[in-house]
């Protein structure tokens, strides 16, 4: 049962429901963590543009989905890592290269070096040592791609914040944690 009331498509707020129109508008529908999200438009606002900027980076979409997948997995969100379970797929990544996302794992070495930093990153809130920084850097990651992956690690952990605060329903399929 969800801990915060949703913005669903039957609320009255104004603001709540210009956040839903923007959401599917960005996102094609409204998920329901999107509903969570939808209960702050200034909310719903930053993470659309935010979003929207960091799919212009340098990284490519599968490998943000996978990174979203490893991120979620080391925040124990089991709503996000469904979710992204899913895009990762959607965007190309292998069924096998997706679950092993959750480990930090990935058939293309450049891509698991990523996915080991951005864990780094969030198990270590940010304070990684210099040898991790050197090994992101020696897989070929400029100083921007790293400030990117980061951008994303932080993306991933809001998402995975307001799932574990609302507890709203996964309606994905279920993945399970590594």
């Amino acid at each position: 049962m969800p801990r915060l009331s949703p913005a669903t498509a039957s609320t009255t707020d104004p603001d709540q429901l210009q956040a839903r129109s923007e959401l599917k508008q960005a996102w094609g529908a409204v998920p329901n963590l999107g509903e969570v999200v939808a209960l702050s438009l200034p909310l719903t606002r930053a993470l659309i543009a935010y979003d929207q900027h960091l799919a212009q980076g340098s990284l490519d979409g599968a490998l943000c989905e996978q990174l979203a997948v490893a991120v979620a997995n080391e925040n124990r969100c089991a709503y996000c890592l469904a979710a992204h379970t899913a895009g990762a797929i959607a965007t190309g990544v292998s069924p096998q290269d997706a679950a092993d996302a959750r480990t930090a794992r990935a058939s293309d070495p450049t891509a698991q070096a990523a996915l080991v930093f951005a864990q780094h990153v969030v198990r270590e809130r940010g304070h990684v040592t210099d040898e991790q920084l050197a090994a992101v850097r020696g897989a070929g990651y400029s100083d921007g791609q790293i400030v990117e992956i980061v951008g994303l690690a932080i993306a991933t952990t809001l998402t995975n914040y307001l799932h574990h605060l609302s507890r709203v329903p996964v309606e994905f399929t279920a993945v399970e944690f590594a």
